[in-house]
């Protein structure tokens, strides 16, 4: 065999057992992985010693501190060595996996990649909990929105979410690098709005889209992998729309009336309507609308997860300190 494709073989043969030490379920796709492997027809692709194999288990989960971002890389890199057999002539054995295996593998390969996606975007929605405050050149008071973004985050909020239709993109971008390294700073989620390519380019956690803006899946085919999509939605009925869709969090309101940000014309929904949405979904949710220090409590145990404010905190006096009595309120709910 050419050298160079024995070495491809044996890259795919070791990326896909570091697969099936990371991709345990569900079964059905365990198991296709494993026959992956085992449809090889080469000797090394046989089935390790029970020894060895809890050996190799063992040092695959001492190689990384994060397993997921790990796995899609192996992914990424298990498809590139495919294409790359995909392309060789003259060799029988790799003749032979042309019509059959290398097919099945790439739908494999797809199958495991949209996995652990959403398993590792599932754990980054899982940090939306508390206070999610949106931040928007025109809801500031005329202050400058990182100024606005710092006071929050240390303020105590979770996640912040960047708004701006005035400026230009490449402007935009700039701003929401700096909010995104104030959020790392804090632990916390950087949200893009509506804009998927800023926040791409940005490197956002994730970006928010409203009813008329891109589908989820549309968003979904620009962004990387890891990044969340979150959705408005207002009732029940367009909150399991968007969880059909595949959101990874549900923002669901206006929950009293509002008039920021042009919004007066969202008809309020109460709290009884978190109540079912809670009922009805697995995703975390996310209260918008008319929200302050009077009425979070209540929200929050009608089933909200986080609690998504502007004015109370952006228009505020002293933001940080406003961000500090909600998230107490949020605590003490």
């Amino acid at each position: 065999m050419n050298p160079f494709v024995a070495n491809q073989v044996h890259a795919v043969i070791e990326e896909i057992r570091l697969l099936e030490a990371f991709i345990t379920a569900p079964l059905g796709l365990y198991s296709d992985i494993k026959m992956m492997r085992e449809s090889l027809p080469f000797p090394d692709a046989a089935e390790l010693p029970r020894e060895e194999l809890r050996e190799r288990r063992t040092a695959f989960g001492q190689i990384t501190d994060s397993p997921q971002q790990l796995t899609l890389d192996t992914i990424s890199s298990l498809r590139a060595s495919v294409d790359i057999l995909a392309q060789v002539k003259g060799d029988p054995d790799i003749t032979k996996l042309h019509e059959g295996w290398i097919p099945r593998a790439r739908m494999v390969l797809s199958r495991s990649e949209n996995q652990v996606a959403a398993e590792l975007r599932a754990g980054i929605a899982s940090k939306l909990r508390g206070i999610y405050v949106i931040v928007d050149p025109e809801a500031t008071g005329d202050r400058d929105v990182v100024e606005i973004a710092t006071a929050a985050l240390k303020g105590g909020v979770t996640v912040v979410q960047f708004r701006d239709k005035t400026r230009d993109k490449g402007e935009v971008i700039t701003i929401a690098r700096e909010i995104l390294d104030l959020c790392n700073q804090h632990d916390a989620l950087f949200i893009m709005n509506d804009d998927a390519d800023v926040a791409i380019a940005a490197g956002a956690h994730g970006l928010h889209v409203g009813q008329t803006d891109l589908p989820v899946g549309e968003a979904r085919k620009s962004l990387a992998l890891h990044q969340i999509v979150g959705r408005s939605n207002n009732g029940l009925e367009q909150a399991m729309d968007s969880q059909q869709q595949g959101a990874d969090y549900l923002a669901v309101g206006a929950v009293y009336a509002t008039t920021t940000m042009g919004k007066s014309g969202r008809s309020a929904v109460g709290p009884e309507t978190i109540r079912k949405v809670r009922d009805a979904a697995d995703q975390p949710i996310v209260a918008i609308g008319g929200l302050g220090e009077s009425n979070i409590v209540e929200v929050v145990q009608a089933g909200a997860d986080s609690i998504c404010v502007v004015s109370a905190i952006t228009m505020a006096d002293d933001p940080e300190a406003a961000a500090a009595r909600l998230v107490g309120l949020f605590n003490s709910a």
